[in-house]
């Protein structure tokens, strides 16, 4: 976990400034068309590493709009990263005011006494992007907001997050002998626990970086497969079998709310509300680059049958009796069941397309062997700059493989046309290449929405020596 930390910050070292975890205060404007305005800065956790989901950078830009600058989301990333049940802990620290805001998985707010999300959360209920979307018009989960009041907690809103499929580590999961003495890795939940354990499967509370020896699967969305490298341990996805979605809630701590005015208040609200129709766009093209990726990286999607899916609804009504146990889960599932009706959508499927590839003048194998003399583009703290050793870059078929000098791997499908590069998944980066002879240089960078990968312009393009084709690897 170490290597992937440090793999992570160096790919995040070429940004601008750091971002430092402060309570909301007010501060001068020293940049840009508002000198001098006086400007409230809010801290927010970043439970999900260095690497924010795109639709809460998205909504941090529109409150910088909307409050004309005046107003400031700062990330504090790598929040509690690497702890089995992080967010409960933030949970904890909000209540305490450690912390301005976090975002927090729907999920895990039954965990803290907040039940309200769970038939959000039915399993097999939600597992559609076009459902999502209705339920969210229908402004279902903004009115289980309320539950966090109960808790002592303020709650922003809730944006909508991607699926969440089922990987298998030697077998595939696609019906209910996959879970029958199996060992899940999950995100701690009641209604998880409660789900896998009426499937007859054992559900481990892991963090996101787990380590899947000794696993049968894990849940996760297709972004993180391919982000956390989870095709290095497992074989298989399960194209459409989604047992829920992961909406991402925003949170407040009692006394930051109190330090805002009530415009303030209003303009994160209404941000954040502005979004949510965005945010089901970026979860879906997500879910396409993602699924194209691990399809060119070798992993299989197979597909559960429609026998099998039934097998599982049928298998899975324990849950449903329990939650309708509760009057007010009760009439959000059935809320929510009549708009599946209407819908008539199926769940949403991911599945390998053929896809055929020129040849790449890149294809083959290129090093770099670096020291602190020959980087440059590099941020005043060289501490947290790009490892000193060889560098490996291997393009073949259709695959970018990059190693680092400690031998962290990260790898992207990629195609050219003409002297440009792209590569799609998780990460995508444009550039400009030139070779010469046996040498290669980048330039010309772009990163289309991702807002945390100006790093790999340093470590593709910032340098003064070039890449060097190696010559037993030129075949």
């Amino acid at each position: 976990m170490n290597g992937h930390r440090h793999r992570l910050r160096a790919m995040a070292a070429a940004l601008a400034g750091l971002l430092l975890a402060v309570p909301a205060c007010q501060s001068r404007d020293r940049a840009g068309g508002n000198a001098g305005a006086e400007v409230t800065v809010i801290t927010m956790a970043n439970i999900g590493g260095t690497i924010r989901p795109g639709q809460l950078n998205e909504w941090a830009q529109e409150v910088q709009r909307r409050s004309k600058g005046s107003l400031r989301i700062e990330f504090r990333d790598e929040y509690r990263e690497g702890e089995k049940n992080a967010e409960v802990a933030t949970v904890e620290d909000l209540r305490r005011n450690r912390i301005d805001l976090a975002w927090i998985g729907a999920r895990a707010l039954d965990r803290v006494g907040v039940q309200h999300f769970q038939p959000l959360l039915a399993p097999m209920l939600v597992d559609s992007y076009e459902l999502q979307a209705k339920v969210f018009e229908a402004g279902i989960p903004d009115r289980m907001l309320a539950g966090l009041n109960e808790a002592g907690l303020r709650g922003v809103g809730v944006l909508p997050g991607p699926l969440k499929h089922l990987v298998g580590v030697e077998r595939p999961v696609v019906g209910v002998e996959s879970f029958v003495r199996r060992k899940f890795a999950v995100s701690d939940s009641a209604l998880v626990d409660l789900t896998y354990k009426t499937l007859g499967a054992s559900a481990v509370p892991a963090p996101a970086d787990v380590d899947l020896a000794g696993f049968d699967g894990v849940e996760f969305q297709l972004g993180t497969v391919v982000g956390r490298h989870t095709y290095r341990q497992a074989d298989f996805v399960t194209g459409n079998l989604v047992l829920w979605p992961r909406p991402l809630v925003v949170v407040m701590a009692p006394a930051a709310q109190d330090r805002l005015t009530g415009d303030q208040r209003r303009i994160l609200a209404e941000a954040l509300k502005s979004r949510q129709a965005a945010a089901i766009d970026s979860a879906r093209q997500e879910d396409r680059e993602s699924a194209e990726t691990l399809c060119r990286l070798g992993m299989k999607i197979p597909h559960a049958s429609p026998a099998q899916l039934r097998g599982l609804h049928e298998a899975v009504q324990p849950v449903y009796r329990e939650l309708r146990k509760n009057e007010r889960s009760a009439r959000w599932l059935s809320e929510i069941e009549a708009l599946k009706e209407t819908t008539g959508a199926g769940p949403d499927s991911a599945s390998c397309q053929e896809k055929t590839t020129g040849a790449s003048p890149l294809e083959g194998t290129w090093q770099r062997d670096m020291t602190d003399g020959d980087w440059i583009a590099l941020p005043p703290d060289r501490a947290d700059g790009p490892l000193n050793g060889t560098w490996t870059i291997t393009f073949r078929g259709g695959v970018l493989t990059k190693t680092d000098p400690g031998g962290d791997i990260e790898q992207w499908p990629y195609e050219t046309f003409r002297d440009r590069m792209h590569t799609s998944g998780t990460v995508n980066i444009d550039a400009t290449f030139r070779i010469s002879g046996d040498r290669l240089t980048f330039s010309d960078f772009g990163f289309g929405k991702c807002m945390d990968c100006e790093g790999y312009e340093v470590t593709f393009g910032g340098g003064k020596k070039p890449w060097i084709r190696t010559r037993d690897r030129r075949d």
